[in-house]
């Protein structure tokens, strides 16, 4: 009865940093992949972005949208806090947007804006975190998990948790 209590326990302990590990990839700061956006970013220091991420399929990567129009058809919402001074992993960034999902009203990505110079220390950073990355290019490095896609350009890097659908709210 001792021994079956104990090698619970055991099991318990090294299970914990593991679930912890996968739990912490669907995690941006404070905030859980999923959480209710309303809850999340409402208050005096949180406003709406005007600019929407929208999927381009031909390229198979986010982009940021200003034109109205093009703004209608994405499937996202940006929030940001005026308030935040964020990081990503120890790196200053520029801002971070909050993106939620229209039809459900859930958080579902980040788009955090960087400099130029920022890129090599957050490809290693996202490399650390997410393994090697699916595809590199001169001026992109990209890695397409299967729950997290994560985009590092020259201006951005997004993090979208593709268990809330289609990156393009397709079906």
């Amino acid at each position: 009865m001792m021994f079956k209590a104990l090698l619970v326990s055991l099991c318990l302990f090294f299970a914990s940093p593991l679930a912890a590990a996968e739990d912490s990839r669907h995690t941006f700061g404070k905030y859980s992949f999923g959480q209710d956006c309303q809850s999340l970013f409402s208050g005096p220091s949180y406003a709406v972005e005007k600019a929407r991420p929208v999927w381009d399929p031909k390229y198979q990567m986010f982009g940021l949208e200003h034109d109205p129009d093009v703004n209608a058809k994405s499937p996202f919402v940006l929030h940001y806090d005026r308030d935040e001074k964020p990081n990503f992993q120890g790196v200053p960034l520029g801002r971070v947007y909050y993106g939620c999902t229209k039809s459900s009203g859930r958080f579902s990505l980040v788009l955090m804006t960087h400099d130029l110079i920022s890129v090599p220390l957050l490809v290693q950073k996202a490399s650390a975190l997410y393994g090697p990355p699916t595809m590199t290019t001169m001026i992109q490095t990209i890695w397409n998990l299967p729950d997290l896609y994560v985009q590092i350009d020259q201006v951005y890097m997004i993090i979208y948790d593709t268990r809330a659908g289609k990156p393009d709210g397709q079906s």
